[in-house]
């Protein structure tokens, strides 16, 4: 399948309504629609109703139920329009861009939009992390705020947690998450163990304690002590490159980010991050992550202000 590299292949790629649909309907079943029910391999399609039905047992499958466009009202084209800022734009969108950019009527409108969008964006679970992983800890948001002591007294602070493979002279792929706080068992070792194979990975760290039992639960650990703080880049230079593109998307972009919402904000940063080689196919891969996705009600982004 084509995919649109500019603004002009998009607008010819994608014309109307029933572009989008087909588009959809070649993503969802890539070799020919094949019934949920009776695995039947015909159908036609009810235009007024935008379903297709089995001509054997006379299901109706919708292309868009269960997914995150369930009960949309929004036209498909600014989905695609969402889409193809969120894949070919390496800063992303924010919701008062898109906003203005699309008409949609409301700010609420799009910030919940391009939500939805990211909640498809959940990182692969059985894709882990081999090799060299550094593993790393900061925190993003509020760093003046007064009457704390440093980095790791939270505050109004988020902490992310983020594992990359070390390539040498690049990054591989990597992980990011919120993080309640600095302990292992509730916190550092999960997280890492969760995104790493230990059998092919070795993990390297800073210093810091709560990173000691890594060893003793079967990680392969490799533990530098930083010293002098200027040295931490070079410990972990992958890490801290991913650290201050992260600050800097979310400065640059959205201005402030809530912690409840963070994690999506998280997903999006990665998602690109780890497509980066191929980049002209990350608007497929949106899409398809949209149709295999379940629906984000509006109760679940019910939360704090912010983006």
């Amino acid at each position: 399948m084509t995919f649109p590299t500019t603004i002009f292949e998009f607008q010819e790629q994608f014309p109307d309504e029933a572009s989008c649909w087909q588009y959809l309907r070649r993503v969802r079943w890539p070799q020919g629609f094949r019934c949920p029910r009776c695995e039947h391999r015909e159908s036609y399609f009810l235009s007024r109703r935008r379903l297709e039905q089995c001509t054997a047992c006379h299901y109706q499958a919708s292309v868009t139920a269960g997914t995150i466009f369930h009960r949309t009202r929004l036209a498909l084209r600014v989905w695609f329009v969402a889409f193809f800022f969120v894949a070919r734009h390496k800063q992303g969108i924010s919701a008062l861009q898109l906003q203005r950019d699309t008409g949609i009527g409301s700010y609420k409108t799009a910030w919940m939009l391009l939500h939805k969008v990211r909640s498809a964006l959940f990182p692969d679970p059985s894709r882990r992390l081999t090799g060299l992983v550094e593993a790393d800890e900061s925190y993003v948001g509020a760093p003046h705020e007064r009457g704390k002591r440093g980095g790791r007294e939270l505050g109004r602070k988020i902490l992310v947690g983020v594992t990359v493979e070390n390539r040498g002279a690049a990054a591989g792929a990597a992980r990011m998450a919120v993080l309640e706080g600095i302990s292992f068992e509730d916190d550092i070792g999960p997280f890492v163990r969760g995104t790493i194979d230990a059998e092919e990975a070795v993990v390297r760290t800073d210093g810091l304690r709560s990173y000691q039992p890594l060893k003793q639960a079967g990680v392969r650990h490799q533990r530098r002590v930083q010293g002098d703080p200027a040295r931490s880049a070079k410990l972990l230079p992958w890490s801290h490159v991913l650290f201050s593109n992260l600050k800097s998307w979310l400065r640059g972009t959205f201005h402030g980010v809530s912690k409840k919402h963070m994690p999506r904000y998280l997903d999006e940063f990665t998602f690109r991050l780890n497509r980066r080689w191929d980049e002209l196919a990350l608007f497929l891969a949106i899409v398809g992550r949209s149709l295999t996705s379940p629906p984000l009600p509006y109760a679940r982004l019910i939360a704090e202000s912010g983006e």
